[in-house]
């Protein structure tokens, strides 16, 4: 009988010591499991996470590839495996739907090492439960960028509570006062997010046929699905936060190029920043690299900040620092 447990799949890479503000975080509000693919087999937080009672820990290593052989979408990721880390991802989260579906679980959400779900006003097991009844195969939650608003940041979770707010969920009307500030914030303009603003999904692992569709949706590839939108749940997005972050983030990407699945432009798709900050990285000059930082990413100048704020462009979300530091929902 299902109970509406939820699990996570993360595909992830030089992740560090937030990943235990990850795991912590989504345990206390009530995920029953993390699946956890570590993209470099070699990563030195494998072992000591593999040993964690909640999660599956799995290494990119040959016999995951075996078992990526054996998904049924296999042969349309597979020119792009070593090329695209959106494939891998898909693939992880085609398997572990199959592992959570063994382990007893009902939903799967698929988000990333630097991410967070947030659930104001309920548990996320409370919010799974409340599904059970809705005629849903798949949820959409929207997401909120975070903004930095320092060089040097340790673990960001903890440390970052300002987030950049989606233009759908900002209820101020938009006004002269609004565009001229976007326009002046070099941080958030020209554009506002810099990363995606399409949210991201979980699926309903009872639903027959649902596959990954890319890396924000699941979807039926050959017939009918049912989609729905959360309204009081999301996805807490921290690229980026702390120089550090930033660079490891780019040197770890390389000189990726400017299409994804050499089919869709970056630019067109999210803007330049990302290509941006792929060339400023490239080049090794880490203190070029830390003046682009803190002119297109990090924001320290008070008063903008303060009219951001009043125009409901920004808001801060304190709840997943105070869970953590509790240690409970």
């Amino acid at each position: 009988m299902s109970n509406g447990q939820a699990a996570i799949v993360t595909t992830l890479r030089n992740a560090g010591r937030v990943l235990d503000s990850f795991i912590a975080y989504h345990r206390a509000i009530g995920f029953a499991r993390l699946y956890l693919f570590f993209d470099d087999p070699a990563d030195p937080d494998l072992p000591r996470i593999a040993a964690h009672p909640f999660v599956t820990a799995i290494p990119h290593d040959s016999r995951l590839r075996d078992r990526w052989r054996a998904l049924p979408d296999y042969a349309g990721h597979a020119a792009f495996i070593d090329r695209e880390v959106m494939t891998r991802q898909a693939l992880n989260a085609a398997l572990a739907m199959e592992l959570a579906r063994a382990d007893g679980l009902d939903w799967l959400l698929h988000i990333d090492s630097d991410e967070l779900f947030f659930s104001p006003t309920q548990s996320a097991a409370e919010h799974f439960r409340s599904l059970e009844d809705q005629p849903a195969d798949t949820m959409l939650y929207l997401n909120f960028e975070a903004f930095p608003e320092a060089d040097d940041i340790g673990d960001f979770f903890r440390e970052v509570d300002l987030f950049k707010v989606p233009r759908e969920l900002n209820p101020n009307p938009v006004t002269p006062a609004l565009l001229s500030t976007l326009k002046a914030t070099p941080q958030l303009h020209p554009d506002f997010f810099h990363y995606y603003g399409t949210g991201k999904s979980a699926v309903r692992l009872s639903a027959p046929g649902m596959q990954p569709n890319g890396v924000h949706h699941f979807a039926h590839p050959r017939g009918e699905y049912r989609m729905a939108e959360a309204r009081a749940q999301f996805v807490l997005h921290y690229p980026c936060c702390g120089f550090e972050a930033f660079w490891t983030k780019y040197v770890t990407l390389g000189r990726f190029a400017d299409h994804w699945w050499e089919k869709y432009d970056i630019a067109a798709s999210i803007g330049r920043f990302h290509l941006e900050a792929r060339d400023i990285v490239a080049t090794g000059d880490r203190e070029v690299a830390r003046s682009f930082y803190r002119q297109r990413v990090a924001i320290g100048d008070k008063a903008r900040l303060d009219a951001l704020l009043r125009l409901g462009v920004v808001t801060r979300f304190r709840a997943p620092q105070q869970i953590l530091a509790q240690g409970r929902p």
